[in-house]
């Protein structure tokens, strides 16, 4: 016999042969028109997912409500509730551990970091050594900056360093430097200090020159020169170090058109 309803003829065609229902007065008018469709009373379950489930059988065709019936019994009641309120993205991997830019300074991380009053004296007259600008946003580092900080400082280096920010056309006090480690001091000591050292400045980029300071702070391997990558909720940019940047005018321009177009907000600070 054929069911006079066109909502569920289509679905006839599909393959449907039972219907799930709670009242049983349709199911009693259902049965009357003939036996086409398997009509039965569902038993009230007050389950969320099982009342999902209902609703399911009600219109998807019998050949593919085992398959729902098996999905029932592995969701937990809390995700099937979380479906009903709206789908969720699954978390990104590594989100965890590397926070958006977007989510905020109070969690932005600093492994190791010492509070002050902990640091090594050699780091403290670091810090003294002259004031620190308040609400720098960007922070330098590289291997050898500890010696050009507190000894003799490299002249290449230096050159390198000075027309860059020359070039740059920052307004004072948006750029920092803070070593990775320091002569004389336990090699260990290194990336607590620096750390330490990001925890009071608060920068919003870190700056590194050369392999050889990523490889000291741990810092991922695919941090390559003229690349950029978040890390602990910060972007840090990955150029040449100094010394390679000096002997060629050509990798020093692009290390320089690099930095402009990435610290394009530096500049909007002076117009503020």
């Amino acid at each position: 016999m054929r069911v006079r309803s066109a909502i569920v003829r289509p679905w006839l065609k599909a393959g449907l042969s039972a219907l799930l229902l709670n009242d049983e007065r349709r199911v009693a008018e259902l049965r009357g028109e003939g036996q086409a469709v398997e009509v039965s009373v569902a038993p009230d379950v007050s389950s969320r997912t099982t009342n999902r489930a209902r609703s399911l059988h009600q219109t998807v065709p019998a050949r593919e409500a085992s398959t729902f019936r098996r999905r029932e019994r592995v969701v937990p009641e809390g995700a099937a509730s979380r479906a009903e309120r709206g789908s969720v993205a699954p978390p990104v991997a590594g989100s965890a551990a590397m926070p958006s830019e977007s989510s905020g300074a109070g969690l932005l991380a600093t492994p190791g970091a010492r509070p002050v009053e902990a640091w090594p004296e050699s780091w403290l007259a670091l810090k003294n050594r002259r004031p620190l600008p308040p609400r720098p946003l960007v922070l330098w580092t590289y291997a050898g900056l500890g010696e050009d900080l507190t000894g003799k400082p490299d002249e290449t280096r230096r050159r390198v360093i000075v027309r860059m920010l020359m070039e740059l056309r920052h307004p004072g006090g948006t750029h920092v430097f803070w070593p990775c480690g320091l002569a004389g001091e336990r090699a260990e000591d290194g990336p607590a200090l620096f750390w330490s050292g990001v925890k009071l400045l608060n920068p919003r980029v870190l700056l590194l020159f050369g392999s050889d300071a990523r490889d000291a702070l741990s810092m991922p391997k695919t941090l390559l020169p003229f690349c950029q990558e978040r890390v602990y909720g910060r972007l840090v940019i990955q150029l040449p170090r100094p010394q390679a940047l000096a002997g060629d005018e050509a990798s020093f321009k692009r290390a320089l058109a690099f930095l402009s177009r990435l610290l394009r907000f530096c500049a909007r600070r002076q117009a503020s």
